[in-house]
């Protein structure tokens, strides 16, 4: 009976919460899958057992099937109430309470392998659309190592990168590379006016408050021309323009500071490898009063 339990009530396909992309290979805690082997990339819901509600119910099947055969060998008709009653609170728990959904990354191979990974929502999502592009560009150098459970994204190859920025030597740029683009107005936001002279408390004069970002600026910059600089990780390199347009305004709305909170939350999200540039992040946050 527990096999049978074990067989049709688990999920069949297993579950991972950490994903390896290389440049022609995924790799699993337990496999390794072709890119060009993958046939279908889907989001849904998954079934994933509750270890705690799984272990109760089998520990109630055994003893239940136990209680239960003591009582028909030594004729006792409260052994095997007993008995029955484990048995069916077992199956009960396993058949209706031993799982749980969650949303769920689905990778088919061509081989009819189904590879599924748990965890955060936007991240799913997200690895859903890199690996899309991927696919879709033959595009072998974007590498990434995913942490579905921690929300976590990290691009591979630019470690030395980040450490330089932690240490103030910001990054190295190619040569040739563009400037950061402020064309990203966000929607929340107007085109800042020009500039007017402050006033003694040190507000512009309609009397706006404009928050002084220069502390974390010339990090923010140094990352978004980085990162610029890589097809695999534009996504990123637009939030920190967007990032750094709304400080270069000095958030004068609720909007616009709402916005940037948003963005950090992000990019803290996605970098969140890096607590010293997740710092960074919440340090500009709480310039804008978060």
């Amino acid at each position: 009976m527990l096999e049978f339990l074990q067989r049709d009530l688990q999920p069949k396909s297993e579950t991972f919460g950490q994903l390896t992309i290389e440049r022609r290979v995924l790799i699993t805690p337990k496999s390794t899958i072709s890119i060009p082997s993958i046939t279908v990339i889907s989001s849904g819901t998954a079934s994933v057992p509750r270890e705690v509600v799984w272990n109760l119910a089998v520990v109630l099947l055994a003893a239940g099937l136990l209680t239960l055969v003591a009582g028909l060998s030594l004729g006792s008709g409260l052994a095997i109430s007993m008995g029955t009653v484990g048995l069916l609170c077992g199956f009960v728990l396993a058949r209706f309470f031993a799982k749980a959904e969650m949303p769920c990354l689905s990778i088919t191979s061509s081989d009819g392998h189904k590879h599924q990974f748990t965890g955060q929502r936007r991240t799913l999502d997200e690895v859903r659309r890199i690996l899309s592009d991927k696919i879709n560009t033959g595009d072998e150098s974007a590498v990434f190592r995913v942490s579905f459970e921690k929300g976590i994204i990290q691009p591979v190859g630019h470690a030395e990168v980040v450490g330089a920025m932690l240490a103030g030597g910001g990054p190295q740029v190619l040569a040739g590379a563009a400037d950061a683009r402020h064309d990203a107005l966000d929607a929340y936001m107007p085109a800042p006016p020009p500039p007017r002279p402050p006033l003694g408390d040190g507000h512009p004069a309609g009397g706006v408050p404009h928050v002084d970002y220069s502390q974390v600026l010339p990090q923010i910059v140094d990352m978004q021309r980085f990162y610029a600089q890589r097809q695999d990780t534009q996504d990123i390199a637009e939030r920190l323009n967007e990032l750094e347009y709304l400080m270069r305004s000095g958030t004068p709305t609720a909007g616009s500071r709402s916005r940037l909170n948003h963005l950090v939350g992000e990019l803290s999200s996605v970098l969140g490898a890096y607590p010293g540039v997740v710092q960074i992040f919440h340090q500009a946050a709480r310039l804008a009063g978060f």
